[in-house]
C-alpha cells in the first residue's frame, strides 16, 4: 500500500526524517503481515482438529479474539505498529480477507502516523477515516509510492492547497480526481470551462487543467529550488466516466473508464525499490508544506528536565 506522508496541514512523522520512516515502514509492514499469516494458519489448524471437541462458543471467539491481540508485535529500536484496533467480529476465512483485513488496520495505523510525531500531534478530522478516495490510493498502490493528499504548500508567503500528489520511484503524478459514483460524461470546453453531464443534466465546471498547472508549478518550483531533477506528470483521473477532448495539453494524460484499467495495472505492477532521488524529491516537498501542531502534553515536562 502506498504510504501517506503528508495530509493536509498536519504533522508527519515523515517530514522529521523522509529517509528513515518509509523503509522502516515497508519492513514493518512485511514482518507484521508475514507473522499474523503464520499466526493465522496454525489458528487454522488449530480450530480444525478441535472441531470435534464441545467446545463454547463464546471460548471460541475469545480465542479468535485473541489471536488478533498480537498482530502487530513490537520491535526494540522501532515504534510498533501500536494503534491498530484489534477487536475482530470473525477469525479470517481465507487469505483474501486476512489481508484485507491487515489494510484496514494499517489504513488506520498511517493515519495516526500522518497526524502525529512523537513530540507533536494535530487534531485529525475524523472524516478522512471515511474517505474513500484517501483509502483507495493508500491501499491499491504500492509501498514505494508516497503520498500527499490535500496538501498545502508555502510559497513566497502565499498558500497553496493542492490535490493529490504521488512521488513515486520514477515520476510525481499530479492527479486531480474528476468522477462521480455513477457514469458520467466529461467535454473539454476551453482553457476556463468543461461540461459534466449527468443523468441527462449539464452543468460547468472548472477547467481540471487549471488546478493541475497550478499544482505542478508549485512542484516544479521547489524542486528548482533545491536542485532537483525528477519527472513531473498531470493525470486527470476519472475511473467511472468518460472525457471527451480534442486535444491534450503538454505532459497530460485523461485516464478514464477507456483507459483506467491499463493505467491502473502498469502502477500496481511497479516493482522497482525506494530510490534516493525520490525520497530527495519528496523530502523537498514536504519542506515546503504548512503544519499546523501542538506538542504533546507529556514532552512539555521533558522539556522543563532538560
Amino acid at each position: 500500500m502506498a504510504q501517506l506522508i503528508k495530509l493536509q496541514d498536519y504533522v508527519s512523522r515523515y517530514e522529521r526524517d523522509i529517509f528513515r520512516y518509509p523503509g522502516q515502514f515497508i519492513r514493518l509492514k512485511k514482518e507484521n503481515y508475514d507473522g499474523i499469516k503464520q499466526q493465522w494458519i496454525r489458528q487454522r489448524e488449530w480450530d480444525h482438529i478441535e472441531s470435534d471437541v464441545d467446545e463454547d462458543e463464546e471460548a471460541r471467539q475469545d480465542k479468535k479474539d485473541t489471536f488478533f491481540k498480537r498482530l502487530f508485535k513490537k520491535h526494540e529500536d522501532d515504534e510498533p505498529f501500536e494503534t491498530i484496533d484489534h477487536s475482530v467480529p470473525k477469525l479470517p476465512d481465507n487469505e483474501d480477507e486476512l489481508k484485507q483485513d491487515f489494510l484496514d488496520r494499517i489504513f488506520h495505523f498511517q493515519l495516526k502516523w500522518a497526524s502525529s510525531t512523537l513530540q507533536e500531534v494535530s487534531f485529525l478530522d475524523r472524516v478522512f477515516e471515511r474517505d474513500s478516495r484517501l483509502k483507495y490510493f493508500l491501499t491499491r498502490f504500492p509501498d514505494t509510492f508516497l503520498l500527499f493528499y490535500k496538501p498545502i504548500f508555502k510559497l513566497n508567503k502565499a498558500l497553496l492547497e493542492g490535490d493529490i500528489i504521488l512521488v513515486t520511484p520514477t515520476s510525481i503524478v499530479c492527479i486531480y480526481w474528476l468522477d462521480h459514483e455513477e457514469e458520467a460524461v466529461f467535454e473539454a470546453v476551453d482553457q476556463r470551462k468543461w461540461i459534466q453531464r449527468l443523468d441527462g443534466k449539464e452543468e460547468s465546471i472548472v477547467n481540471p487543467n487549471t488546478a493541475l498547472k497550478r499544482m505542478e508549478g508549485a512542484v516544479r518550483s521547489i524542486l528548482n529550488h533545491h536542485d532537483i531533477d525528477y519527472t513531473i506528470e498531470k493525470v486527470v483521473l476519472a475511473p467511472n466516466g468518460r472525457i471527451q477532448y480534442h486535444h491534450l495539453p503538454y505532459q497530460t494524460k485523461y485516464i478514464d473508464q477507456s483507459n483506467y484499467e491499463s493505467w491502473f495495472s502498469h502502477h500496481r505492477s511497479v516493482t522497482t525499490p525506494l530510490k534516493h532521488q525520490q525520497l530527495k524529491a519528496a523530502g523537498a516537498l514536504l519542506e515546503h508544506t504548512q503544519t499546523t501542531s501542538i506538542r504533546r502534553p507529556e514532552w512539555e515536562d521533558v522539556e522543563d528536565d532538560f
